[in-house]
């Protein structure tokens, strides 16, 4: 019976026998650093006995994973940097894809910054699957010098016509997303009194996957690299 296989089977008697029944097993290291079992004290050669210790006095768990790490080396100083260093970067960039969202009755309320020449001015816009297309609402966006656009037709809830004006701007900004000369539509929907100044369509969110932690009340974007 070879060593590893009177290792196995010790360890298999230690985990299945009811702890009352154990029998002393006695460890120790011999003179090649390696851990040996025997089942009394008397096998223990001298010079190694001061060192050795009783299995049953420890923690089953603990043998286990001694066992389990036996032979392996230990991570070195550069490597257990390496893992801090990594593992920091990975904690940065989450933080740098995570967007603070306002959300109430379950509508999600984006914080977006969109600018016009030398104007910008910061929208809260609901975050709408439904919208082909990111729409602005024209008093949201008063102070900017807006563009004369192409002209066009949006439908909304309800099955209603509203008249919009497609217009490119200098940027949108959302989330950790600056894009340049971005389109958006612009409706006029003065009155309406609406808790939001216009919708985060599906042009902008299919090129940026996410997901809402709505507990924590934030945007995980997904990076694009």
């Amino acid at each position: 019976m070879n060593v590893l296989f009177r290792i196995l089977l010790l360890c298999s008697l230690i985990l299945t026998l009811p702890v009352d029944g154990l029998t002393e097993i006695y460890k120790y290291r011999d003179a090649n650093g390696r851990l040996t079992f025997v089942d009394d004290e008397s096998k223990v050669p001298a010079q190694f006995r001061d060192d050795m210790s009783s299995i049953s006095e420890a923690n089953d768990s603990l043998i286990v994973y001694e066992k389990l790490q036996e032979g392996k080396e230990p991570p070195t100083k550069d490597i257990i940097k390496q893992q801090k260093t990594d593992s920091s970067a990975a904690k940065k960039k989450l933080r740098a894809h995570q967007t603070p969202v306002k959300i109430s009755r379950n509508r999600v309320m984006v914080p977006v910054e969109v600018a016009m020449g030398n104007r910008t001015v910061k929208l809260s816009l609901l975050l709408d699957t439904g919208a082909t297309t990111t729409v602005f609402h024209r008093e949201s966006i008063a102070e900017l010098d807006l563009p004369s656009g192409k002209r066009y037709k949006a439908r909304v809830a309800g099955g209603g016509t509203v008249k919009s004006v497609k217009i490119k701007f200098r940027h949108i900004t959302i989330g950790p997303f600056k894009e340049e000369k971005a389109y958006a539509m612009v409706i006029n929907l003065k009155g309406q009194n609406l808790p939001f100044d216009g919708m985060l369509g599906m042009d902008f969110l299919k090129r940026h996957p996410y997901q809402v932690d709505f507990q924590n009340e934030v945007i995980n974007w997904e990076p694009l690299d």
